[in-house]
């Protein structure tokens, strides 16, 4: 499929995701891309991640295609749990991270460069001769396995951000090998 093709087909794609979003009464669009951001994102609100009041803002695209040799796509879904890291949490939540990031199936908790932003990132490999429908099952089994992970853990890593749980806690919680 020549790139023209496959960048059609990936914003048909994420048009239909959008949409499938806000049918479930998600706060869903696509941000355009610009010159900071290249590509087409999905952006979604999600209104009860972690407690019940709690809000993260996910982010769903596709990787640019980097030749036509390429074999493999992927598509990224980042859900950012927390901004505004106090410094006097990282060690706290580094080492932390750690622990879930062993446990957890699939992806990863991580904190950006700039040690303000804690996120979960789940990049779904694709293979290039996935058909339409392939493709957008796995955009959703990237979506779902993405607020699930991030769900599960959002509420134990903010608990340590805020020294309400320990790292021993943690390791409690988790159980498994030391």
């Amino acid at each position: 499929m020549l790139d023209r093709d496959i960048e059609i087909m990936r914003r048909e794609l994420l048009e239909r995701f959008t949409e499938d979003f806000k049918e479930e009464l998600f706060a869903a669009t696509i941000l355009e891309p610009d010159e900071d951001m290249p590509i087409p994102v999905v952006r979604v609100i999600y209104d009860e991640m972690g407690d019940v009041d709690d809000q993260a803002v996910a982010e769903f695209y596709f990787t640019p295609t980097t030749s036509e040799d390429d074999t493999v796509s992927f598509f990224t879904g980042i859900i950012t749990l927390q901004e505004g890291i106090p410094e006097e949490a990282l060690g706290r939540l580094y080492e932390a991270m750690s622990y879930i990031n062993f446990q957890i199936p699939c992806g990863a908790f991580a904190i950006d460069r700039g040690h303000h932003v804690l996120a979960y990132r789940l990049c779904t490999p694709m293979s290039m001769d996935m058909g339409r429908e392939e493709i957008y099952e796995q955009m959703n089994v990237c979506a779902g396995n993405s607020a699930a992970i991030a769900d599960s853990y959002m509420g134990v890593l903010r608990d340590v951000a805020e020294e309400k749980m320990s790292i021993d806690e943690v390791k409690d919680l988790l159980g498994g090998r030391e």
